[in-house]
Formats: structure tokens, sequence, C-alpha cells
């Protein structure tokens, strides 16, 4: 019996995907993504400055009220810039508009002045 008195079997932690960094003041970010939620988005979430156009808010001016989207597609992650004026790149290549890139564990997201990097969540 588990110590919280129950005998139901602890309960998988779900995968997903986690982006972490930090504004251009320097405040952490920590945007969480899960595999379900993910899943289950058609064209996948939005990240941008604005919480009412987004799942996922980065509140730096240089962020777009709706950034970009990230997603899945083929089984791996992808990230496509949603037309931002600071544009989107991964690791040091911009983006273009409206094109999906897939990116992967270790990889950097760069909104505007903000740069996150990509892992699996629980790592």
């Amino acid at each position: 019996m588990s110590s919280s008195g129950s005998n139901r079997p602890h309960a998988e932690v779900e995968g997903g995907w986690v982006l972490a960094g930090t504004d251009a003041a320097g405040a952490p970010i920590r945007l969480v993504f899960g595999e379900t939620e993910l899943a289950h988005a058609y064209l996948g979430l939005t990240i941008g400055r604005d919480p009412m156009l987004n799942d996922r808010v980065v509140a730096d001016a240089a962020v777009s009220r709706r950034h970009c989207r990230l997603g899945l597609a083929d089984g791996g992650l992808f990230v496509e810039d949603l037309n931002a004026l600071n544009g989107t790149w991964v690791d040091d290549e911009e983006l273009a508009p409206f094109a999906p890139a897939r990116v992967a564990a270790g990889q950097q997201i760069r909104l505007g002045r903000v740069t996150l990097t990509v892992s699996p969540l629980g790592t």
C-alpha cells in the first residue's frame, strides 16, 4: 500500500516538452506542453504576448501578440512562425513565416529577444 493509503498504482507522468529560458530583463520563463495537449490541438498551441490570443504567454515587448505555434507532426515537435515582426529563430536560423520547422531537445527557439531551450518534460 502506498503512503497515501491507496492501493492504486502510481500514475505514469505524461511526456511532453518544456521551453525554458529568460526574457530580455533576465526573468525566468518556463512553458510546459504535455503530449496529450499537443496531440489534441489540431493546428498546435500558440505562443505570444497577448493572453486572449494564445495558449502560452511570454510578456516581453519584442514578442508579437501572436508570435508562433508549437505542435506535433510526423512523431516530432515543430515550431511555426506566425509572421511575427521580430521573427522566430531555431538556433541561428530564422524561420520563414508559416513554414513549420522540426525542433529537438537541446535546440534553442528565439522569439524576438527571448531565447528558450527545448527539453523533454521531466528532465
